[in-house]
């Protein structure tokens, strides 16, 4: 690009941050996650519109999956009621989730509910663009039979695998990965779902040819201590 269309992509810019105004919408969710057990129907999220304009939210279900990496997919597996809802600044709206479908014998049932804000239609003659607020929380349903989660896990390459061989998914939290007493890397999450496995990349951060341990805290705020050996 010139001189004179570098000044032209200059002018535009100071144009643009002089005259859009950003508008976010705020919601939060309570709780974070929702497991259905097979006493229960159902479960419930309590939708609250943290800021001061009246905000339309969008509840949608996917359902979630691993295979070294994650994906989720459209379902029908689960009934939102309301999908869609419309909340007064400060107003609360409790949304019930459902399956649609009987619980497996031994396998637990992983989704994810995706909340977001319908952006509304600007007035004519006005100026200016809305940021929109997604968040989705995870919702398990259990199996007919008690599960818990057998994890292993391994080296390959410069990646770290953890394969979970259980019916009910694992969960640690502020993982910290040490290479000896140096922490090479970190993870603010990781769960691996049931029959599944997740590959995380340690971005070339620890050697193959070195052993790591991982700290971090469970579903029972509990630190965990695991060893992990080098690569074969």
């Amino acid at each position: 690009m010139g001189a004179r269309g570098a000044l032209r992509g200059l002018v535009f810019s100071s144009m643009l941050t002089a005259t859009a105004s950003a508008v976010a919408a705020s919601f939060g969710l309570s709780p974070l996650g929702l497991t259905i057990s097979g006493r229960e129907t159902s479960g419930s999220v309590v939708v609250t519109n943290t800021g001061a304009e009246e905000v339309v939210i969008q509840a949608r279900p996917y359902a979630w999956s691993q295979s070294g990496q994650e994906s989720r997919a459209d379902t029908r597996d689960l009934l939102l009621n309301p999908p869609i809802f419309k909340l007064a600044a400060g107003e609360q709206q409790l949304v019930r989730i459902a399956p649609r479908i009987a619980a497996l014998p031994d396998t637990e049932r992983a989704y994810r509910v995706v909340f977001s804000e319908v952006p509304p239609q600007s007035a004519p003659g006005t100026s200016g663009f809305r940021i929109t607020l997604a968040m989705d929380i995870p919702v398990y349903i259990e199996p007919v039979k008690a599960a818990q989660p057998a994890v292993t896990w391994r080296r390959q390459g410069a990646n770290l695998v953890v394969q979970n061989a259980g019916g009910r998914h694992y969960r640690l939290r502020e993982v910290q990965v040490f290479d000896g007493t140096k922490v090479v890397h970190t993870v603010p999450r990781i769960v691996v779902l049931s029959r599944s496995w997740l590959e995380i990349d340690l971005r070339e951060a620890a050697l193959p040819a070195r052993a790591l341990r991982l700290v971090g805290q469970d579903d029972a705020d509990q630190q965990v201590s695991i060893d992990v050996p080098a690569a074969q």
